[in-house]
């Protein structure tokens, strides 16, 4: 990798095994209502806590440092998957979306650290406020839209598991002929004392 490649990067938190199989399975029923969406592999489903886009390649040790340093303040923590929900109006949804619930309020301070950390090193961020959610699937046209989102409504409450947050990821997402392939650069674990509140 040459300093000067770009390379299409994000911060993400891995889930588990037994997540990851119960989001495939719903997803399996989402497709079945014959909405025109495209879905997320469930080996690629992840927790993006911060978006970088297009980074180049000698701008990645520095952020690999900031999870570091985020890393180390923070304990392992859990987190559960559950609700299904979407962006966008009704009649015009977005992004569908397993929820994450995070009753040990842990998810957020580590989201902002890393954030903020990042948008120390010059990187400028979304300025909309950080939802934690899993990305299942894109809507790409208003085709089976009611059916899609009679079924989100009728999930909202189902339980999907829960997830330890142990490490945080430094991802590059590529474009294959596949469709798309996300590999991690670096990997930072979490092990900070377990009473950090932020």
């Amino acid at each position: 990798m040459n300093a000067d490649d770009v390379i299409r990067s994000f911060i993400a938190l891995p889930i588990s095994d037994s997540v990851r199989d119960q989001l495939a399975v719903i997803q399996r029923k989402l497709k079945e209502t014959g909405a025109h969406a495209g879905w997320v592999e469930p080996a690629n489903i992840h927790l993006t806590i911060v978006f970088l886009g297009d980074v180049f390649a000698s701008q990645l040790p520095p952020v690999s440092a900031v999870l570091e340093e985020a890393a180390g303040q923070h304990a392992p923590f859990e987190v559960s998957v559950s609700g299904l929900g979407f962006f966008g109006s009704e009649r015009s949804p977005r992004v569908v979306w397993a929820g994450v619930e995070d009753a040990g309020a842990r998810l957020e301070p580590l989201q902002r650290q890393v954030a903020q950390g990042v948008r120390g090193l010059g990187f400028k961020l979304e300025d909309r406020p950080f939802r934690a959610h899993l990305t299942l699937g894109r809507v790409r046209s208003r085709r089976g839209v009611e059916g899609l989102t009679s079924l989100l409504r009728s999930a909202r409450n189902t339980s999907f598991g829960s997830v330890t947050v142990d490490r945080i990821l430094l991802m590059e997402s590529r474009v294959a002929h596949q469709g798309v392939r996300y590999s991690a650069l670096h990997e930072s674990i979490l092990k900070g004392a377990g009473d950090h509140g932020g």
